[in-house]
């Protein structure tokens, strides 16, 4: 049986873009399994933003973003829920296992050059994400990662900390498997990512109203070229519509209005809910704290297990 894994920062709310990358993948991961794994990343959340007011914010945005994982199909009775910045176990795991990478390949990794360019000196946790998340992924021995594409090196790196354990010390462990997403979605605004703090992405908490309003503010190209409508149809699954629309909008022979109307028809048919489920989740407190501290506790077990055994065959406890 798989173990899939997943995680994101309680950074804010959750849009499409989140959703494609890397919930519905995880979802659909979740259904082959009985046990998954979400790590609310409040440890990478501070590796960019080690502010007073973000640490403050983070247990209620850490509850909203179970209550939107809920909202988006998340199985609570399959998926652990769990605050990685209440699991020491983790730190101390991430400690061993950074020594088992070299600070080049972490410098080459696509996320640490994006958040670096991004503004100020990097911190030492942007540097170390990827052996956070290779901790994360190796704690709980997960067998299959729902990962953002911008990402997806992070997985290189947890496998060539596997490597080295194998090959070294003969340590076997999980080699799990990555669900990539395809494509990063670009912005309703055509820039080539979509984004919060640029206002240019579909939330998926949002109501009717304010999608439809989204949507109709959708422009036909990006910068790059990619035709942002059929970019949003693609990602929601329907690939034939993509083409037409982006075809139509290339020769003419659709009008934005036309495009726009069928992305909206799409975001009504999937998103829309996912916003009226999370508005009556985000008011039980009680639930998602309470998943979160249960949670919480199942990981804590299973990284102490792991880190209990790498110390042992690693040749670092007292015979």
């Amino acid at each position: 049986m798989s173990r899939p894994i997943t995680s994101a920062p309680p950074s804010g709310p959750l849009h499409l873009g989140h959703y494609c990358g890397a919930l519905a993948p995880f979802v659909t991961l979740q259904s082959d399994s009985d046990t998954a794994f979400f790590a609310v990343a409040d440890l990478h959340l501070m590796a960019s933003r080690a502010h007073r007011a973000v640490t403050r914010s983070a247990p209620g945005a850490a509850a909203r973003l179970v209550a939107e994982c809920l909202a988006a199909g998340v199985d609570a009775d399959r998926c652990t829920f769990y605050r990685q910045s209440h699991v020491p176990e983790l730190a101390l795991l991430s400690t061993l296992l950074g020594n088992l990478v070299t600070v080049d390949d972490l410098l080459l990794q696509q996320g640490y050059v994006r958040r670096a360019a991004a503004g100020g000196p990097p911190s030492l946790g942007m540097l170390g994400w990827p052996a956070l998340e290779a901790a994360d992924v190796i704690g709980v021995g997960a067998t299959h990662v729902a990962i953002g594409a911008g990402n997806a090196g992070h997985l290189e790196i947890c496998h060539r900390i596997l490597t080295r354990l194998r090959d070294e010390w003969a340590i076997e462990l999980p080699f799990p498997a990555a669900t990539v997403a395809a494509v990063d979605l670009p912005g309703l605004d055509g820039d080539p990512k979509m984004s919060r703090s640029r206002r240019n992405c579909l939330l998926l908490g949002a109501d009717e109203s304010a999608l439809r309003a989204a949507v109709h503010s959708m422009t036909p190209w990006s910068e790059d070229g990619a035709s942002v409508p059929g970019a949003h149809l693609a990602a929601l699954g329907l690939t034939a519509d993509a083409a037409r629309v982006t075809q139509g909008l290339t020769d003419g022979t659709m009008s934005l209005d036309e495009a726009r109307d069928l992305v909206l028809a799409a975001v009504l048919t999937h998103i829309a809910p996912i916003g009226r489920r999370l508005a009556e989740l985000k008011e039980d407190r009680t639930l998602l704290d309470g998943l979160l501290a249960a949670g919480t506790e199942r990981v804590r077990d299973l990284a102490d297990a792991t880190l209990r055994r790498l110390r042992r065959e690693l040749g670092l406890t007292r015979v």
